[in-house]
């Protein structure tokens, strides 16, 4: 059990088990808001069960710091539909960002919706940065993306030009 010593009186004050006695640091905080946002992604449907009529999601990602590309080439993103989750969501890159990240899923419902083979977008990170001054600014971080999107085809439906095919009783 831990112990802490009340500087007035000079008693010694027993903490909960569960109660800190320094505060968060900033990559705490930051591990807390992205489990928060972890918890949520996990409790929405996958994206199968949401888009039955989806059969392949690939998301070219680039992200931006300020207007200057500062991580690399990118990433190619390949949902696997049967695991993946409905919530499109990904996490701001700068270490410096609190309760920031990117979510796509607005946009990729759009795009199922239209029947969208490609969709191109961007998106603004919504978090703020603790600046050298004490100051909280906007991360101001840009994902630019391309979603490229396969359906299935409808069953049973014949596409224009194209004959039935034949049982073996027709043979």
């Amino acid at each position: 059990m831990k112990t802490l010593n009340d500087g007035e009186t000079g008693a010694t004050i027993a903490l909960e088990p569960n109660s800190r006695s320094r505060p968060f640091s900033k990559s705490e905080l930051r591990k807390e808001n992205r489990k928060e946002k972890f918890a949520q992604v996990e409790k929405s449907a996958s994206l199968a069960v949401i888009y039955p009529r989806l059969k392949t999601l690939v998301v070219d990602l680039l992200y931006f710091d300020r207007d200057i590309v500062s991580w690399g080439h990118g990433l190619r993103y390949r949902a696997n539909l049967e695991t993946a989750k409905s919530m499109l969501h990904f996490n701001c890159p700068s270490p410096l960002c609190k309760g920031g990240g990117f979510d796509l899923s607005k946009d990729l419902s759009s795009a199922v919706a239209e029947r969208q083979k490609s969709f191109e977008g961007s998106v603004r990170c919504l978090g703020v940065r603790d600046e050298i001054t004490g100051k909280r600014t906007a991360c101001e971080s840009v994902l630019h993306f391309k979603m490229n999107l396969a359906f299935k085809t409808k069953s049973g439906v014949r596409r224009a030009g194209t004959k039935p095919a034949r049982s073996q009783s027709q043979l």
